[in-house]
């Protein structure tokens, strides 16, 4: 293990370039392959001149040429399977890149191409990109290395013209010497970009719809998406751990690119092993995203907006019901008497709540505290994050912020009731019943003379139970949600919302309100998140 700013030490970088498919996802790997030719180009360099060598580089390529071989991949050559090609000099780099875009653009407008390297890389410190550094590299940075930086090789290669274009950068990001001034010029200079768009070949953040401008040079129908196997000014680690987690989420059906990358940064952040790695993306992507082997259909319109950022869905604004009918059994006190209210403006909200592998990178970031869990009992890195207070809640979602450049908040009590309900004005947004198939909660309690079954007794992974109308998946049950509400004009007090593993069925009621001091944890509260769209993202909802 070495210090990137040393220069030293084997770590991984991920980056990946996504344009996004048209065709049917859910098709199998030869069937899809028929659709698109896919071709990958794996680049290990582990037999450095001027840095250590690396001790787990070529297994690495070996795993993901073997996960990318077993997903319909054929090898940057147009034939056979993925080969992985080993020690290549900057000379080497390019000339095999350069014909692996040649090969993309013979294959076709539709074509999925992948590019995998493992070895050394480098952060540009006063510039934000970074780039891969061949074996025979020295420890100065030349105007000749601009041509494998992030930038360079994104407009290469989706200069190509395929569809898709996977670029994965698994490297540290030792920051070599300051560049020059004028490296934005320079690398506009080596792609034959407008040094204006220099900085959107670097990627913007946000899994999100990107608008292109009528004169891109890239197509309407073309992305991007660049991940990083470890933050920026952290340490990275030689141990193959990334590079075997990402070959497991290849091969994993159901999920999309962008479900099997979450998944990869949530495993590798909660890997047991005792180097942490926390992997983080940046985006410029453009319609929705393709698949290894095949697609969650109900995934195909949420988004987020960071590695460690919460999936989201935009909910349209509207009308819904809100409170409770008097003759609702299990009715509060506290709760309005059921009428329409209009949500004017629509917004983003957590698709599930929170987890333990998002919270723990807050945790690892020294911005969230360190919290009781489930999570020894349960590895699953979906299981949710509990033991929170409102207080907590507010830390994490400041972190957020920072973490996604955008203004996350908790839901207000009638956003939560919005989502909550789907439209729905029935006790629960299933209808009247519930049942221990619907939610987690207290099974051994009734509700309306319902079913019962033994009590669990612990928060269940956030996709446990189908979604509702919204897509939005258990905010009935598992643990209480947060919300911005309180109950009197100073907010000594704060309402949570949905009911928990430990509730009796009528607190999943919609309607109801539990109140909570704003600095008391419960092993059962939680939160999920919102934030407010942004103008194109409003214009893209429908």
């Amino acid at each position: 293990m070495t210090d990137r700013a040393t220069g030293g030490g084997r770590g991984w970088f991920a980056t990946l370039l996504l344009g996004w498919l048209l065709a049917a996802c859910a098709l199998g790997p030869a069937a899809r392959a028929a659709e698109e030719p896919r071709l990958a180009l794996v680049i290990v360099n582990g037999a450095y001149q001027s840095f250590d060598r690396l001790g787990s580089t070529y297994g690495d390529g070996e795993k993901v040429a073997t996960a990318l071989n077993a997903t319909g991949f054929a090898d940057a050559s147009g034939q056979g399977p993925v080969q992985v090609r080993r020690d290549l000099s900057r000379a080497d780099m390019l000339a095999a890149v350069a014909d692996f875009r040649a090969k993309l653009a013979a294959a076709g407008p539709k074509a999925f191409g992948m590019l995998y390297f493992s070895g050394h890389g480098a952060a540009l410190g006063s510039y934000g990109d970074v780039m891969l550094l061949p074996v025979d590299a020295g420890r100065d940075l030349t105007p000749e290395s601009a041509t494998l930086t992030r930038a360079a090789l994104t407009h290469n290669l989706l200069g190509s013209g395929a569809k898709t274009v996977l670029i994965v950068l698994d490297m540290c990001r030792n920051v070599l010497p300051a560049p020059p001034p004028s490296l934005t010029q320079m690398i506009a200079a080596e792609t034959g970009t407008e040094a204006s768009a220099v900085g959107e070949l670097a990627g913007s953040k946000g899994l999100r719809r990107m608008i292109r401008a009528p004169s891109a040079t890239i197509r309407p129908d073309q992305g991007y998406l660049v991940a990083f196997s470890t933050s920026a000014d952290q340490v990275a680690f030689d141990d193959g751990i990334f590079s075997k987690v990402l070959a497991e989420e290849i091969r994993r059906p159901q999920q999309n690119i962008a479900d099997a990358l979450k998944r990869v940064s949530d495993r590798v952040a909660l890997s047991s092993g005792k180097n942490f790695q926390k992997p983080t993306f940046d985006y410029g992507l453009q319609g929705a995203p393709p698949c290894f082997i095949s697609c969650d259909r109900a995934a195909s319109d949420r988004f987020y907006d960071c590695a460690n950022c919460p999936w989201m869905r935009a909910i349209p604004a509207g009308l819904s019901p809100f409170g409770s009918p008097a003759s609702e059994p299990g009715r509060g006190g506290d709760e309005a008497v059921q009428a329409d209210v209009r949500i004017d403006k629509p917004f983003a909200i957590g698709v599930y709540e929170v987890t333990i592998a998002e919270w723990n990178a807050c945790v690892r970031d020294n911005a969230c505290a360190k919290l009781g869990s489930w999570s020894k009992e349960n590895p699953n890195p979906l299981i949710p994050a509990t033991d929170i207070s409102y207080e907590d809640a507010q830390a994490f979602l400041a972190w957020l912020s920072v973490q996604s450049g955008r203004a996350y908040r908790l839901p207000t009590e009638q956003e939560w009731e919005y989502a909550s309900r789907g439209g729905a004005s029935t006790a629960f947004p299933w209808g009247d019943d519930i049942g221990p198939s619907m939610a987690n909660y207290d099974h051994t309690a009734r509700y309306r003379g319902s079913d019962t079954a033994p009590y669990r007794g612990y928060p269940e992974a956030v996709n446990s139970y189908p979604a509702n109308a919204f897509g939005l998946n258990q905010m009935q049950g598992n643990v209480w949600e947060w919300t911005s509400g309180c109950t009197d004009t100073s907010c000594r007090a704060r309402v949570i919302r949905g009911g928990s593993f430990e509730s009796a069925p009528d607190a999943l009621r919609s309607a109801n309100r539990f109140t909570v001091a704003p600095g008391k944890r419960r092993q059962d509260a939680g939160l999920r998140v919102v934030r407010d769209l942004e103008p194109d993202e409003v214009g893209s909802i429908g």
